[in-house]
């Protein structure tokens, strides 16, 4: 027996052993004045069943029947034993027969060396298994018009999303159904993320991570997301600030790294705008999480509230922005020309940061000097931390929009006075 048979093997039951342990540990601790075996299995038979399909599958090589044979073995005893252990217990829950199950197949995806893909497998399984209490409280939290708004957004995600063509029309080609959906779409998953994460960990905790991870996707949607959940939680601004403020720092740090994997020798002078702007913005994070410490404890009480976490009018207000902003970009840039670096950097920064990173980082190579090149990026940068202000301003609560106005200013602020040091 080689070495790579005994890995297959070894690792098979390792992984059994590992769901096992849990099985039998969370049946020791529901059932305390009952006997361990009975259960459908625990750490050994588990760490048996994941034995026994990567053994399956080695002997399948020499016939298929052995295979077949073999799974419908197990097949078998786990229906008579849920059948046997429902019928004393009256209990029919199938989720250890069903572990059982898909512990057979990591055992099979350990025997073909699919490690990785096996151990992914046993790790989703452990995780709903250990995550069972929690799973259930949270569910049962769960409203019925929560379930409607998760169904309206399957569908304009999954079904409409789809159907609409991918091309562009009107004036300068500006009007994009697909694209402008597929915004509308990003804008109202952000705001259920946001909700789900406000829902597991607290308001607070929910906000902030959710505007840090968001900074690294789109600030934007999360500003129109908060701002709209400002309107109907407007006694507690503070949690709202923090996550927009951290989302600001994060977009920076995020347009740092795309200068990096692009043009390594532009980092270096990029980083004294943004670096500068990153710094600032975190300061200004700390400082309104410790003026607002209980803040998000407060507001657990009131967003817990929240009928909907799917904001479809807000998302559909901001797709007309972003139709609007297109024209305007392609009317700029067909009647000015194409060395109006700084304008061109200026309009499309309001909409897409990353757009005019990554082209001013492409084009300093050839056409742009690198001067020219940070100054614009700059800029985008700068514009589109200063459309939070206008997006605050008609989507949110009024004194969470003049908070969001001091902050973007002084960011700003900070960008533009260290453009005078490149």
């Amino acid at each position: 027996m080689n070495f790579i048979v005994l890995q297959q093997l070894g690792i098979a039951t390792l992984l059994g052993a590992l769901i096992g342990l849990e099985r039998e540990r969370r049946h020791q601790l529901e059932h305390k004045n009952e006997r361990n075996g009975d259960t459908f299995g625990g750490i050994r038979t588990f760490a048996l069943i994941g034995l026994m399909g990567a053994l399956s599958y080695l002997l399948s090589s020499y016939s298929i029947v052995i295979f077949g044979i073999i799974a419908s073995a197990l097949l078998i005893l786990i229906i008579s034993s849920y059948v046997m252990i429902g019928r004393k217990y009256n209990n029919f829950g199938i989720t250890t027969e069903v572990a059982s199950i898909l512990v057979f197949m990591t055992g099979i995806l350990s025997g073909m060396g699919l490690y990785v893909e096996a151990t992914m497998v046993a790790l989703v399984v452990l995780g709903f298994l250990l995550l069972k209490t929690p799973l259930h409280e949270w569910a049962g939290r769960i409203k019925w018009q929560e379930m409607i708004s998760t169904l309206e957004f399957m569908i304009i995600a999954f079904v409409i999303l789809p159907l609409l063509p991918n091309k562009e029309f009107g004036p300068y080609g500006f009007f994009n159904p697909y694209l402008i959906w597929l915004l509308v779409v990003f804008i109202s998953g952000i705001s259920f993320a946001s909700y789900l994460a406000i829902k597991l960990m607290g308001p607070k905790k929910g906000l902030v991570l959710t505007g840090f991870l968001a900074g690294f996707i789109s600030t934007t949607a999360l500003s129109v997301s908060i701002s709209n959940q400002s309107k109907k939680n407007n006694k507690y601004i503070g949690p709202y600030l923090s996550a927009i403020t951290i989302a600001v720092a994060a977009m920076f740090l995020r347009m740092m790294l795309e200068v990096f994997i692009l043009n390594q020798d532009l980092l270096v002078h990029v980083m004294i705008p943004l670096l500068s702007m990153t710094i600032v913005s975190f300061l200004i994070a700390i400082f309104v999480m410790e003026k607002n410490a209980n803040g998000g404890n407060i507001l657990n009480k009131h967003i817990m509230e929240l009928k909907s976490p799917f904001s479809l009018l807000p998302a559909l207000k901001f797709g007309g922005l972003f139709a609007l902003l297109i024209l305007v970009l392609k009317f700029a840039m067909a009647n000015i020309g194409a060395n109006s670096v700084y304008l061109v950097s200026t309009i499309f920064g309001f909409f897409d940061v990353d757009a005019v990173t990554i082209s001013m980082s492409s084009l300093v190579k050839s056409e742009v000097t690198v001067h020219a090149a940070v100054i614009a990026i700059a800029l985008g940068g700068i514009m589109n931390t200063l459309l939070k202000i206008g997006i605050f301003f008609v989507f949110a609560d009024r004194k969470l929009a003049k908070n969001v106005a001091w902050m973007t200013i002084l960011v700003s602020i900070v960008g533009a006075l260290s453009l005078f040091f490149l």
